[in-house]
């Protein structure tokens, strides 16, 4: 211990000296880190005092303390950095491992690196995610297992696949360094792959081969786009095979579930289903809301300045994915700063009135009473109840209704069918779509339906 102190004190003084860090930045942030917590598994572990701080070192600072640590030591270790809630929580919990970020390690090659946020600390579980979240982390701590080999996750863009693959690469990583986890994209690896086959490009197939084979851990994004490329298949097939019988884990994600994949040979997408497979779906507003407010840690040093109907504001209007979802949290947050203002509701108006989506902009209160006025209407007309329109059955006295009710909306009040299908339990675009198709051919077809359309909206006005 006294040994890795004295690694940091030499490191801090080599820091303050250098052109890497204004002397304000490392007085404010540098400066203040004075414990080192532990060494274990070869890293270093240098405790600050909140999430800001950890995330400004780790994002900033960290590679140039450990270039640093290298010419101070014949020895392979690393700084990595460690809240002071993280320590208490450790401490109290009697746990040797956590799921804190580590800086990030140089994944040799042409493939990109993990991104130093993506760990399990930064991911905000909730229903739609949880067991996902709960499998990764399984995964994690348990590598190589035959049941969980592949790993494959699938969901829309943006609801967090690539930071739950992510999470488990550093989670490894945080327990070996010298496990070798290697992380490419679908299409990157076609181009590697391409790269490789061509002459004078400077990056043989041999490489090529030494480079994907040598992964205890390869994690592999956006599976789906490996569609009609024939040859990089095969090789992947052969990656795939070679790394599973040597029992080394792989992680997949995709925007589909495997059997859905489109232009893929069988063989390959069956073996992606030799595993587990695990899905995420939309956030609902309640994860939505916890995961800016998990985000508000590391863009303000005191996220309570931010009103909880801001909050709520941003979780309401933008419910497509998390993506869209931090992206209109930043910019909120840049407005704000920009003109010297408050975070609060009416500001977040403001700042976001031009990206709310139009479906959000579209439905007014009044609207969302039209809709069910509707509902009301139809299910009098019917003799039904109006719960019956957005439940399950398939029944036809049930299933006929609805499709009248959904046709009347759309047609006199145009609201997206993304909405329309939200009223009727949660329906997707594509059978809201189906529904409004299918009335109006049997509308066409049958003269007393049409009918009972024309007294329902009459009914209505």
């Amino acid at each position: 211990m006294e040994h890795a102190k004295s690694l940091w004190a030499k490191t801090k003084d080599l820091l303050a000296k250098s052109n890497k860090i204004g002397s304000t930045e490392f007085n404010d942030t540098i400066q203040p880190i004075e414990e080192v917590y532990k060494v274990a598994n070869n890293y270093i572990y240098l405790v600050v005092q909140h999430d800001l701080a950890k995330f400004k070192v780790d994002k900033f600072y960290l590679s140039f303390m450990n270039e640093y640590l290298k010419t101070l030591t014949t020895e392979k270790m690393e700084f990595q950095t460690i809240t002071q809630n993280e320590v208490e929580k450790e401490k109290k919990e009697n746990k040797q491992k956590s799921l804190i970020s580590i800086d990030e390690n140089e994944i040799k090659g042409i493939a990109r690196t993990l991104r130093p946020e993506y760990t399990f600390t930064n991911y905000v579980a909730g229903p739609s995610n949880r067991f996902a979240y709960i499998t990764a982390l399984n995964v994690a701590e348990a590598p190589h297992v035959s049941t969980m080999n592949p790993l494959y996750i699938f969901g829309d863009v943006g609801l967090g696949k690539t930071h739950l693959m992510m999470a488990v690469g550093w989670y490894i990583l945080s327990n070996n360094i010298n496990a070798n986890v290697i992380y490419t994209s679908a299409q990157h690896f076609a181009d590697e792959y391409f790269a490789a086959t061509r002459k004078n490009s400077g990056y043989t197939i041999e490489q090529f081969y030494k480079y994907y084979r040598s992964a205890d851990v390869l994690l592999v994004d956006d599976i789906q786009f490996l569609a009609n490329k024939t040859a990089t298949q095969e090789e992947f097939f052969k990656l795939f095979d070679y790394l599973y019988e040597n029992n080394k884990q792989i992680i997949i994600t995709s925007d589909r579930r495997a059997d859905e994949l489109e232009n893929i040979m069988k063989r390959l997408t069956s073996r992606f289903s030799w595993g587990i497979s695990v899905d995420i779906k939309k956030p609902d507003f309640d994860l939505r809301y916890q995961i800016i407010k998990k985000k508000l840690q590391f863009a303000l040093s005191d996220p309570s300045v931010v009103s909880e109907e801001a909050l709520s504001f941003i979780a309401n209007n933008f419910d497509s994915n998390v993506r869209e979802l931090e992206g209109a949290l930043r910019r909120f947050i840049n407005y704000c700063v920009a003109f010297g203002i408050s975070y609060n509701e009416e500001n977040a108006k403001t700042a976001l009135n031009d990206i709310i989506p139009k479906d959000k902009t579209n439905i007014t209160p009044d609207k969302i009473s039209s809709i069910n006025e509707v509902k009301r209407a139809v299910a009098n007309y019917y003799g039904i109840h109006m719960e019956d329109l957005a439940s399950t059955t398939r029944k036809k006295e049930i299933v006929i209704p609805r499709q009248v009710a959904i046709h009347i909306i759309r047609t006199k009040y145009d609201i997206p069918l993304k909405k329309i299908g939200e009223h009727f339990g949660n329906r997707d675009h594509a059978t809201i779509m189906h529904s409004l198709d299918k009335i109006v051919e049997m509308m066409n077809q049958d003269p007393d339906l049409a009918q009972d359309v024309e007294n329902i909206v009459k009914k209505l006005k």
